[in-house]
């Protein structure tokens, strides 16, 4: 018996910018916006292995899939940006929409 199966991505409107790499400093400075509010600006310190938050997710904690999970969890979000912050440091990235473009411009080359 075969199964097969196919998932549907739908944009919320939550999308995540890095507008600060500070590969001399270690720092990284990611913000969350949903529908273009600012709702949490976080700053990783490596250096410091610190994190600082502003602000909170609560105006989209509600966001839940059709099975009933919830789709933002702070706490994930924040381990997201933390990973990334490690990922732009450790290559020496510091303008990720740069990098990001490039990868896509290399992407349609193939």
């Amino acid at each position: 018996m075969k199964s097969f199966g196919f998932t549907i991505f739908e944009p919320v409107g939550i999308r995540t910018d890095y507008p600060l790499v500070d590969l001399e400093k270690k720092q990284v400075t990611a913000r969350i916006f949903y529908k273009d509010k600012l709702l949490m600006t976080v700053l990783v310190d490596l250096r410091a292995d610190h994190i600082h938050k502003e602000g909170n997710l609560s105006e989209v904690a509600h966001f839940t899939t059709p099975d009933g999970m919830q789709m933002v969890e702070e706490e994930r979000e924040i381990s997201i940006i933390k990973s990334q912050a490690e990922f732009f440091i450790e290559n020496s990235i510091s303008n990720p929409t740069a990098y990001e473009e490039q990868l896509i411009k290399e992407q349609l080359r193939k």
